[in-house]
């Protein structure tokens, strides 16, 4: 009896205090709401927008808060295309008088800094001013930054212009160190992501297709400096080669910058643009804080709507993390869109470098049925749209990519780590079998392959090739001797997509929706936008993070990349997902540093 009501009591006390703490959680949640409405920012005239980018993804809030608990109750950093429409309303907005670039940019690819670029551009051509200073432009900033009208670095500081590359980690010695291989099954002697795996060195067919693409990246880099900077892209060229903004003055002779001053003096430039004394305080704002206070998401309200699916990260099985592509949750929304009387057409948005096999296969699939139901479906494409990102937007009625895109890489592959060495050689440990039938024990990390299951693992990842090729063959309408030609798993820019028949046309997200607007009959100002998924209310996911409904491993990748940066988390986001693959993988077979 005394152990009965201690157990009793010890229940009743740990149920009360859950209740505590769900009720203090409801009292902060509240708070936050309370907070954050109260707070909305203001803009006052005569402003100046400024921009913190660090990531940017497609979606507003479409990535993991690196701390929920500080991050609860604040508007979440807008996208990609949130950003633009800002900009471009900022352009015509009286009490936005220019735009000052005065920080960094982390974690942004190439395409989508050119997309944000070009719309500074536009304001520019507005009339309004755009001054860019940094004590450091590092190459993705300077880029952003060369867009001004007047580009300034801080005294010893530099211009770190110097072209584009790609640092490609190899890993097969390690492994085999640690008494780790892998079994490696591919199609496509194009397909490298397993080579950090299987080699220790960049493979001849990887490096000519790596060149290839990062020499158009940057031959449309140069072209944009040179509009820009009034610079001839051959000279700038030699300035990259040379290092040339690695040295002071020279930097400024050579046109890549306009001064070098400190910040208080670029203080008094803006106050004269702006017209104020030199001892009034400038009213400055920042883009996600100028979005809240102007802006509203595209939710697509009323009849006759373009439906943007923003479908960004990688391509897995389930219902996925934010920034991910989970096969389960993208074909709900797929269907809800299918069956949506208001939805006329659907603007399929890609940036992704593919995932698995199995989940893209779905996914097609998913929008072949969406256009069963007569509703066109355009694609647009991003930063990438490679491997299983093509595959799931082969089968679109029209296909947009920027010249920068990095897509094609139609090809599979699947891993399978052997770990006998490892367990008996290096720790001691020993493993025995028994059968009941031939191949009850197939497929075991702890012995080697037999040639039967390699056999079986052989034909499965050349079916699934075979199917890849029929999906690219049928919806683009190219005969499949042509696509097996142009796949092999080879890596392409847009610009030499457009060439070889992978996409249609160049342009952006607000190209693809015109064109999915006129293939549905839309008038083209009589329809709204609005883009998908629509994501949890940040109170449910901060919930779910506390509560842990969340993926622990999600903790985990968030500590992971606060310490590694984010350029080098994406080697890491690579091997780890390459160790983890026990299926055939669709996936962009590199990270380009930018």
């Amino acid at each position: 009896m005394p152990n009965f009501v201690k157990l009793l009591l010890g229940s009743c006390l740990g149920t009360l205090l859950a209740l505590v703490v769900i009720a203090l959680i409801g009292f902060s949640i509240i708070g936050g709401l309370a907070a954050s409405a109260e707070e909305k920012p203001r803009v006052t005239t005569n402003s100046i927008l400024t921009f913190d980018l660090q990531g940017l993804p497609e979606l507003t809030g479409n990535s993991p808060a690196s701390n929920p608990f500080e991050s609860f109750g604040q508007t979440p950093p807008p996208g990609l295309h949130d950003v633009v429409r800002a900009v471009r309303h900022a352009a015509q907005d009286d009490d936005i008088k220019g735009i000052y670039l005065n920080d960094g940019v982390t974690g942004v690819p190439f395409t989508s800094l050119r997309t944000l670029r070009e719309a500074i551009a536009e304001f520019r051509a507005a009339g309004k001013f755009v001054v860019s200073y940094s004590p450091y432009y590092d190459q993705s900033a300077y880029y952003l930054g060369s867009v001004a009208d007047e580009v300034y670095v801080g005294p010893l500081g530099v211009v770190d212009f110097r072209g584009l590359g790609a640092d490609i980690p190899f890993f097969k010695n390690a492994l085999d160190q640690a008494g780790i291989k892998f079994e490696i099954f591919y199609a496509g002697d194009y397909k490298s992501a397993t080579e950090p795996l299987r080699r220790t060195e960049i493979s001849p067919e990887n490096r000519e297709q790596t060149e290839e693409f990062l020499e158009d990246l940057f031959g449309v880099m140069l072209a944009d400096l040179s509009a820009t900077r009034n610079v001839d892209p051959a000279r700038l060229r030699q300035a990259a080669a040379d290092m040339t903004g690695w040295r002071d003055q020279q930097a400024v002779d050579a046109g890549l910058i306009d001064g070098i001053l400190r910040r208080s003096e670029v203080d008094h430039i803006l106050h004269d643009k702006i017209g104020f004394d030199q001892d009034e305080k400038l009213n400055t704002i920042d883009i996600s804080r100028y979005f809240a206070a102007r802006m509203d998401r595209l939710d697509g309200d009323g009849n006759d709507q373009v439906a943007v699916l923003i479908a960004e990260g990688g391509i897995v099985d389930g219902a996925g993390d934010l920034g991910s592509i989970g096969d389960k949750k993208y074909v709900n929304e797929i269907e809800k869109l299918a069956d949506d009387d208001n939805v006329k057409a659907v603007v399929l948005r890609v940036n992704s470098g593919g995932g698995s096999a199995s989940s893209s296969e779905n996914i097609w699939y998913a929008i072949e049925q969406l256009k069963e139901t007569g509703k066109p479906v355009v694609v647009s494409m991003g930063d990438y749209a490679a491997s299983g990102g093509y595959y799931i937007a082969a089968g679109a009625d029209s296909i947009y990519a920027e010249p920068t895109t990095i897509t094609g890489s139609i090809g599979v592959f699947l891993t399978f780590p052997i770990v006998r060495e490892l367990m008996e050689d290096k720790i001691g440990v020993s493993f025995d079998t028994v059968n009941t039938a031939r191949n009850a024990n197939a497929f075991s990390p702890f012995r080697e392959m037999g040639e039967e299951e390699k056999q079986l693992l052989t034909t499965r990842t050349q079916g699934i090739y075979a199917t890849f090729l029929d999906r690219v063959a049928t919806g683009r309408g190219i005969p499949i001797e042509r696509v097996r030609e142009i796949a092999g798993g080879r890596v392409y820019s847009g610009e030499r997509a457009m060439e070889i028949g992978l996409i249609d046309r160049f342009g952006g997200l607000d190209a693809a929706v015109a064109s999915a607007a006129r293939l549905a009959g839309l008038d083209a100002d009589d329809y709204a936008v609005g883009h998908y998924p629509r994501l949890k209310p940040q109170w449910e996911r901060f919930l779910e993070e506390i509560m842990g409904a969340d993926d622990d491993n999600q903790v985990v990748n968030k500590v992971v990349k606060s310490q590694l940066g984010a350029e080098n988390y994406g080697h890491f986001e690579l091997l780890r997902d390459l160790s983890r693959a026990r299926e055939p993988q669709a996936r962009l077979p590199l990270v380009v540093t930018f």
